[in-house]
C-alpha cells in the first residue's frame, strides 16, 4: 500500500518553488498524525466510521469537521475547505469542476442554485455526497455534490454579509430572512451587488484580403461593470414522505463593456489610417421568475419528484461603437424559458434499482435588431429527453445501464423546422477490492446542438472589415467517450487519478471568408473535436488543523476539418488550510494555464495565488482575502489562426492581479436555532442575441 502511494505522488510533478513553499510549510507549522473521528453513522447502507471520507459504489460520503463547519460560510467554502480529490472549487464565480465536468448541486436530493448553495449555514450540513459516478435520477448530470442539511420545526433567524473588494470597485451585499413553523419554512431574500474590474486591452488582427490589411488597437481602463438587484420570497414544505416548495421572484442586471480611450491603426500597402476608437456597449434584463418542487415517497420502495423552473426575460443590447465610421447594433428581445423535469424511481430486489426520467426544455425568444442590422425574428425551441436507469449492486461491483432518446426541434420565423432525433447511452462499472480502494469504467454517447444565438439569418458590420453573420443551417452534434477513475483513501491521504477521452462530432466554429471588401464570420458545424485528460488529486490531512490538497492535469486538445488546431498543457495547483482556534490561514497557487477555448482559442491564462485570513466567532466572522498580491503586470493572452484572418489579443484585468477583499457576515437568532434559508442565486438570463 506504501508504494501505491509513493507512486500516486510522484506522478504529481510539483515545481521547484512549489515543493520548496510546500516543505517549508511543513517545517514551520507543528504536525501530528491524526484522524478526525466521527460517531458511526448509517448512510445509505454506508457505515462511516473514522475517516472524513468513505467510498461507496458510485459516489463518496464525506464529512465534514468541526472546524471546516467553523471557518466555512457558504457551500462552496465548506467543499473547498474540505479538500476533496478531484473536486475544484471556485468561491466567487460559484464554479464547480470535477474530472467528468461540471458539477451540477443538489440540497437534500433537489437540484439548487448557485446562491442557495453560496448560503447553506455550514454548521447545518451533516455531509456532502459527491457523485463521481451519477445513478438513477442524477444520471443525466456529469457529476453530482448533494449536500444533505438538517431541518427544523421551528424558530428564525435574520443575516445580513457585506463583500467590499480594495483595489477596484467590488460590492455584494445581502439580507436573509427565515422563519420555521412545524414542517413549514418561509424565506425572503434581497441583494445588490456591483463591480467594475477595469481591463487594458492590445491586440492584433490581420486581414488576409486581396489588398491584404493589418489592424493593431489599444486602449485603457475599459469599464465592465456589472449590477444586479434580486427579491425574492418562497415557501415550503416538508415531511418524511413529502416535500414541496414554491418560490418567485423578480431579477435585473446591467452590464456595460466601454471603451473610452482606444487607438486603432489600419496598415496596407497603400498607406496607414489612424482612428480614435470609442465603444458604448450596455446590456440589460428584467426577470421574473417562477419555480415549483415536488417530492413523494410512495410506499417504501417508490419515490416521484418533479421540477417546474421557469422565467420571461425583457433582454436589451445596445451597442454604438465609433472607428473613423460609426457601427450601430440595438437589438429588444423577448425571451421565454421553461423547464420540466420528472423522475420515478423504483427499488427491486436484491439491490436493483430502476429510474424513469423525462425532461423537457422550451425557448421561445422574439428579437427586434436595429442600427446596422434592420431584421426581426422568431424562434421556438423544443428539446425532450427520456432516460431509463438500471443499476445492479454486489457485495464489491456495481454495474450501470443508462440508456435514453433525445428529441430536438427548432424553427425560425419563415424557415422550415428543423428536427433531430439522436440516442443516448451511459454504461458504468465499479469494482472495490477492498474499502481503501475504488476502480471505475464508464462509457457514454451524447448529443448537443448549436447555441441558439447563433442560429439566426443576422449580418452584423462589427467594424470597418468585420461582418459577423449568424447560420441557421448546422447540424446537431454527437458526442462519445470512455473514462476511466481510480481512487484511494489510505489513513491521512485521499488520491483521485483520472482519464477521459471525449470525441465531438459536429463541433461548431467559426469561419472566415472574402465577400468584396469584407471579412465575413460565420458559424459552421463541420468540424471535429478530441480532447484527452489524465489528472491526479490527492489530499493529505495530517492533523485536524492543517490539510493540503496538490492538483495535477494535462491535457491535449484537437480540432479537425473546418478548423485544424491543437494544444496542450499541464496544469499545477496546491491549497494548503491551518485552523487555530477562531482563526483560519489559507494559502492557494495554481500554475499558468494553456487552454483552446471554443474549439479555436488559444487561452494563456497567467499564474495565480491568493492569501485568507479569517476570525470567526458564533454568529460573526470577519474574512480578509487577498489575490496576487504585488503582482500588477498578469496578462491574459489569446490568439486565433484560420487560411484569411489571424487575431492575437493581451488583457491585463484587474481582476488577475492585486486586489484585496474584506466580508463581514452577521446573523441573529430568535426562537429556536434552524437551518439556515437556501440563498436565492440571480442567474444570467439565457438569449438568442448574436453580438
Amino acid at each position: 500500500m506504501k508504494k501505491i502511494i509513493l507512486f500516486l505522488l510522484m506522478l504529481l510533478v510539483i515545481s521547484p518553488c512549489q515543493a520548496t513553499c510546500f516543505f517549508l510549510c511543513m517545517s514551520i507549522l507543528p504536525i501530528r498524525a491524526q484522524i478526525d473521528t466521527l460517531n458511526i453513522q448509517h448512510l445509505k447502507g454506508v457505515t462511516v466510521s473514522g475517516q472524513y471520507i468513505q467510498q461507496a459504489a458510485d459516489h463518496y460520503n464525506c464529512i465534514p469537521t468541526s472546524k471546516q463547519r467553523k471557518h466555512s460560510h457558504s457551500g462552496y467554502e465548506l467543499v473547498r475547505s474540505m479538500m476533496i480529490p478531484g473536486v475544484d472549487v471556485d468561491t466567487e464565480s460559484g464554479k464547480v469542476s470535477t474530472p467528468a465536468g461540471a458539477a451540477t448541486l443538489y440540497i437534500n436530493g433537489r437540484e439548487a442554485t448557485f446562491r442557495e448553495i453560496q448560503s447553506l449555514r455550514t454548521k447545518d450540513v451533516v455531509r456532502v455526497e459527491y457523485y463521481d459516478m451519477p445513478t438513477g435520477k442524477y444520471a443525466k448530470d456529469l457529476a453530482v455534490l448533494n449536500y444533505v442539511v438538517k431541518q427544523f420545526k421551528s424558530g428564525g433567524y435574520t443575516q445580513l454579509d457585506a463583500l467590499q473588494g480594495l483595489g477596484y470597485k467590488c460590492g455584494d451585499y445581502n439580507i436573509t430572512s427565515k422563519y420555521s413553523f412545524g414542517n413549514s419554512n418561509a424565506n425572503l431574500w434581497a441583494g445588490y451587488s456591483n463591480a467594475n474590474p477595469k481591463e487594458d486591452m492590445v491586440s492584433k488582427e490581420d486581414y488576409l484580403l486581396p489588398d491584404a490589411v493589418a489592424k493593431g488597437s489599444s486602449s485603457s481602463g475599459n469599464d465592465k461593470e456589472n449590477i444586479g438587484k434580486y427579491i425574492t420570497a418562497s415557501i415550503s414544505n416538508m415531511t418524511p414522505k413529502r416535500t414541496w416548495m414554491l418560490r418567485a421572484s423578480i431579477e435585473a442586471s446591467k452590464q456595460w463593456d466601454n471603451i473610452m480611450n482606444g487607438k486603432t491603426e489600419y496598415a496596407s500597402e497603400y498607406g496607414n489610417l489612424a482612428f480614435d476608437k470609442t465603444q458604448y456597449s450596455r446590456s440589460s434584463t428584467v426577470k421574473p421568475t417562477l419555480y415549483a418542487y415536488f417530492q413523494k415517497q410512495i410506499g417504501s420502495n417508490h419515490n416521484f419528484d418533479a421540477v417546474l423552473d421557469c422565467y420571461y426575460a425583457d433582454n436589451k443590447y445596445n451597442r454604438d461603437f465609433l472607428e473613423g465610421g460609426r457601427f450601430v447594433s440595438d437589438v429588444d428581445e423577448d425571451y421565454f424559458y421553461g423547464k420540466f423535469n420528472a423522475n420515478y424511481s423504483i427499488a427491486l430486489p436484491k439491490s436493483n434499482n430502476l429510474t424513469f426520467s423525462l425532461h423537457e426544455y422550451m425557448r421561445v425568444s422574439q428579437d427586434s435588431y436595429g442600427g446596422s442590422a434592420d431584421y426581426w425574428q422568431h424562434l421556438h425551441s423544443s428539446e425532450t429527453i427520456f432516460f431509463v436507469d438500471y443499476n445492479k449492486r454486489w457485495k464489491k461491483v456495481m454495474l450501470d445501464f443508462n440508456p435514453g432518446l433525445s428529441y430536438l426541434v427548432y424553427r425560425l420565423h419563415g424557415d422550415d423546422a428543423v428536427k433531430h432525433v439522436a440516442p443516448r447511452l451511459q454504461l458504468s462499472s465499479s469494482w472495490m477490492p477492498d474499502k481503501l480502494q475504488r476502480v471505475r469504467l464508464f462509457f457514454s454517447l451524447g448529443n448537443t446542438f448549436p447555441s441558439l444565438n447563433t442560429v439566426n439569418n443576422v449580418s452584423q458590420q462589427i467594424d470597418r472589415i468585420m461582418i459577423r453573420r449568424g447560420n441557421p443551417d448546422m447540424d446537431n452534434s454527437t458526442l462519445l467517450g470512455p473514462g476511466f477513475t481510480y481512487s484511494l483513501n489510505y489513513k491521512q491521504i485521499s488520491a483521485m487519478l483520472s482519464c477521459y477521452y471525449m470525441y465531438m462530432s459536429n463541433a461548431i466554429v467559426n469561419t472566415y471568408s472574402v465577400e468584396g471588401g469584407n471579412i465575413i464570420n460565420t458559424f459552421s458545424s463541420d468540424a471535429r473535436s478530441h480532447q484527452t485528460s489524465t489528472s491526479l488529486s490527492v489530499t493529505w490531512k495530517p492533523s485536524a488543523s492543517f490539510n493540503v490538497k496538490m492538483d495535477g492535469n494535462f491535457t491535449y486538445a484537437r480540432v479537425t476539418m473546418a478548423d485544424e488546431e491543437q494544444q496542450r498543457g499541464w496544469q499545477m495547483g496546491l491549497q494548503a488550510n491551518y485552523y487555530v482556534r477562531d482563526f483560519s490561514f489559507s494559502a492557494s497557487c495554481k500554475s499558468l494555464t494553456r487552454s483552446l477555448n471554443n474549439y479555436q482559442y488559444h487561452i494563456r491564462q497567467p499564474w495565480q495565488y491568493g492569501l485568507s485570513a479569517e476570525w470567526s466567532h458564533n454568529n460573526l466572522a470577519v474574512v480578509l482575502e487577498a489575490k496576487n498580491l504585488f503582482i500588477q503586470d498578469n496578462v491574459l493572452k489569446r490568439s486565433l489562426s484560420a487560411e484569411i484572418y489571424n487575431l492575437s489579443e493581451q488583457f491585463r484585468r484587474e481582476r488577475d492581479n492585486s486586489y484585496v477583499s474584506l466580508k463581514l457576515i452577521c446573523s441573529i437568532d430568535y426562537g429556536k436555532k434552524v437551518s439556515r434559508s437556501l440563498k436565492y442565486e440571480t442567474k444570467n438570463a439565457d438569449s438568442t442575441i448574436m453580438r
